[in-house]
């Protein structure tokens, strides 16, 4: 655990990464712009983070860090219903990456796309756990006997994510596009396609 002179820091040169990534785009920003903004040394910033895509990813932590939590706690213990329980899931997810603005997302998608070994290998990691959750939900949801047996969930969590990764992009390149316009295209997606899994 950090001390709280240290914490505070930290914080400074994550606030600072984040506001110039979203102003100015990852590649146009420099470590040491990001220093200037924190008011440290450069060699500060490299104490903290050992690198400009590690520095990302932690920006990225506190909304995926909540993301995880709940689409965790959702696939454990999910809803009756299917549909509503797959789309609890990943609203939840959708609800902890809006912690950052569409600018920093587009900057990310950018940069996982750009950086793919740098910084896009973590970003796609983590969305393969969240995959996983929805897996878990499935698992549940057919163990409850609510879906066909005959169904593969691997192969439909991981349609389910391609559904919910392509809303959530159409979401961010939108700028008149609310969370709660995501979330109604979600649903209407989902309830085809959990619908033709579930058990009538």
């Amino acid at each position: 655990m950090l001390p709280g002179k240290k914490r505070k820091r930290e914080a400074r040169i994550l606030k600072a990464a984040s506001l110039l990534f979203t102003r100015h785009g990852y590649h146009e920003t420099s470590v040491e712009a990001i220093a200037f903004r924190a008011d440290v040394a450069v060699g500060t910033v490299y104490n903290y983070f050992q690198s400009k895509p590690v520095l990302l990813q932690h920006v990225l932590a506190p909304g995926r860090s909540e993301s995880m939590r709940a689409s965790a706690a959702i696939a454990e213990g999910p809803p009756a219903d299917p549909v509503e329980a797959v789309s609890e899931l990943l609203i939840a997810q959708m609800r902890g990456a809006n912690r950052h603005d569409k600018e920093l997302w587009r900057v990310i998608h950018a940069t996982a796309a750009l950086e793919p070994d740098a910084f896009g290998l973590d970003y796609f990691m983590v969305k393969e756990q969240f995959r996983d959750h929805i897996s878990i939900l499935l698992n549940t949801l057919r163990d409850r006997g609510q879906l066909r047996r005959d169904i593969d969930t691997d192969v439909a969590a991981k349609t389910i994510k391609y559904v919910a990764s392509e809303v959530f992009r159409r979401y961010v390149i939108n700028d008149n596009s609310s969370l709660e316009d995501a979330a109604d295209e979600l649903n209407a997606m989902l309830k085809f396609v959990v619908g033709l899994a579930v058990i009538r």
